[in-house]
């Protein structure tokens, strides 16, 4: 379940005719921030320098006196998270009944809602956020310093368990900033019925992404009804190609380079010259986990959202999930997910601690893993998960997190996707070929990192 507050499926858009698997990230997060960094300062977020992380957070015990915690973030009633909040707090109220935690629900941006918020001297003590998210607000030194706090209780706490791929952007400079509460993995979802009509093999691992097209043409020859597949997030060919998104140092742009050019101009040519890729006028305003369900989709690379939607939608066909195909130098998916933070502003920085760590520890990811679903950012909560049995190959899961890289989350990650992805569209709809419209996206996203 990978929460976001744009919808995570495959959408056609007038600029895209395209149909793409990617996570809507363009929440308008430059503008919003930059203006309210002053306001964000006004109100003492960050405690210090921007830029300078956070202050020194000295642990303390739960306070003795009534306390109301206030937790934001954008989960629906129906989502799987509200089935671990009611339960977490229960077992919380036991030791500590002295403390409430209230949700605010943010209804658009997470990001917005916290910036008003902190706007109006009401920031709340913890929120959920996305991954692109994190970086601004440490960045200006609004996340408290959680590193105290997991060292005292790291023996029940365990940090050893969060998967090593997530703690990339949680951690910065030896020091804790963020929890991550899940991970947003890419698999490869497929229709195993049109599969074994036209007399193919699930995939395994010796599939690469030109295997893709390959059989897509297969199965069409036989079912002219499929529509094919859709494209993959960008990034899994380019870094599979041996390309990426940004240098080590994320300071320079590298989509411009050879390996990942040949990558974006091949996702092109799916729908531009294999013709796998179905138009907007064969999508007929559906979507592609609509199209998916209805059967006509025979390869889509997800994340656990779109698994777990496609489990309680119950479809009439067999399905399942793979790992991503190979590329000619490696294996990668992407890991994403929301965090969640404590405030620099909280007042009541221990208590909040105590809840998070607890919402956050190992008891309550397994429960929540089992009970609600969850590819949980814990290995211990992921074992749990693939171990309930539901009918697909959930080895996938641990597999994937296995090969799963973080997207280059920078300070103005917002701003830099909205040029890739304004780039990639020229390219997926025939308008420019890679090496033009890549070129032209370097020069806007390395003058956004210089600035």
């Amino acid at each position: 379940m990978l929460h976001n507050e744009a919808m995570n499926t495959v959408i056609a858009t007038p600029a895209s005719t395209a149909l793409r698997s990617r996570t809507t990230r363009r929440f308008l997060l430059s503008s919003s921030a930059v203006l309210a960094a002053p306001v964000l300062a006004a109100c003492g977020a960050g405690g210090g320098a921007a830029g300078s992380g956070s202050t020194e957070t000295k642990p303390g015990a739960v306070s003795s006196k009534p306390v109301t915690l206030s937790y934001l973030n954008w989960f629906s009633p129906t989502d799987p998270q509200n089935v671990l909040f009611p339960h977490a707090l229960k077992v919380f109220q036991a030791q500590h009944p002295q403390v409430n935690v209230e949700q605010v629900v943010a209804t658009g941006s997470v990001m917005e809602k916290y910036l008003s918020l902190a706007a109006a001297g009401t920031t709340p003590d913890i929120s959920a956020l996305n991954p692109q998210f994190v970086e601004p607000l440490r960045a200006r030194g609004s996340l408290a310093d959680l590193t105290p706090y997991i060292k005292r209780d790291g023996k029940t706490w365990q940090p050893e368990d969060i998967t090593p791929a997530t703690q990339v952007r949680a951690q910065k400079n030896g020091k804790w900033h963020a929890i991550p509460l899940q991970m947003g993995l890419w698999f490869l979802f497929y229709n195993t019925n049109l599969l074994q009509q036209a007399g193919v093999s699930k995939p395994d691992a010796s599939w690469d992404w030109d295997k893709l097209p390959e059989v897509v043409r297969a199965v069409r020859a036989r079912t002219p009804d499929v529509l094919g597949m859709t494209l993959p997030p960008y990034e899994l060919p380019v870094r599979d190609n041996g390309g990426d998104v940004l240098d080590k140092d994320e300071k320079k742009c590298l989509l411009d380079q050879a390996p990942a050019v040949e990558a974006i101009q091949w996702i092109g040519d799916l729908r531009q010259k294999h013709k796998v890729n179905p138009t907007p006028e064969e999508m007929g305003g559906q979507n592609a986990q609509q199209l998916w369900q209805a059967g006509r989709i025979l390869f889509h690379v997800g994340d656990p959202g779109f698994l777990s939607t496609s489990q309680r939608a119950k479809p009439s066909f067999q399905w399942d999930i793979a790992v991503v195909p190979k590329g000619k130098i490696t294996r990668v998916s992407t890991v994403k997910g929301p965090s969640l933070i404590l405030s620099q502003d909280s007042k009541e920085k221990d208590t909040a601690w105590s809840w998070l760590g607890h919402y956050t520890g190992p008891e309550m990811q397994r429960y929540v893993a089992v009970e609600g679903k969850v590819v949980s950012a814990r290995t211990s909560a992921l074992k749990a998960y693939v171990g309930v049995d539901e009918g697909i190959t959930k080895q996938v899961v641990l597999d994937t997190a296995q090969i799963a890289k973080a997207m280059p989350y920078v300070a103005r990650f917002d701003e830099m996707d909205k040029e890739i992805s304004t780039g990639l569209d020229t390219v997926y709809t025939g308008q420019r070929p890679a090496r033009d419209a890549m070129a032209e996206v370097v020069r806007k996203v390395n003058a956004i990192l210089a600035g």
